[in-house]
């Protein structure tokens, strides 16, 4: 039972980082040469109410190749989004068919490379120089 308990906290504290993690890169957006908005993800609305916020998230890896950046710096966003997708996914998963330690390892992992995503946009200068 405590290793149910485990799990179920460590899920619970995985979904806050990925919350969070939306949240910073929608301050990210906003300061793009181009700003993008995109709405807050918000799961305690109830089923349908993420379903926005993952279609608009879904199209920044779009709109991003519209922004005055360099090739690496565009990379970086298509991967920062993709690597959220990945973690939100495990943990939908997860949180669907049961607890899988390899699930919420593979979450925390595209959690990690969230952040060194973000750092390598914010290293990043907006210009092509």
């Amino acid at each position: 039972m405590a290793d149910h308990d485990n799990h179920r906290e460590r899920l619970l504290t995985l979904m806050e980082a990925l919350v969070g993690a939306h949240a910073y890169i929608q301050a990210l957006l906003a300061e793009l040469p181009l700003p993008v908005t995109i709405p807050d993800f918000t799961p305690e609305d109830g089923e349908d109410g993420p379903v926005q916020a993952l279609l608009s998230l879904d199209r920044v890896r779009q709109l991003i190749d519209d922004e005055p950046l360099s090739e690496r710096h565009k990379r970086a966003w298509v991967n920062l989004v993709l690597d959220w997708f990945t973690a939100y996914e495990l943990l939908v998963i997860t949180r669907m068919a049961g607890p899988a330690p390899w699930r919420l390892d593979a979450a925390e992992f595209a959690l990690n490379r969230i952040v060194t995503w973000i750092e390598a946009i914010e290293e990043d200068d907006f210009d092509e120089s």
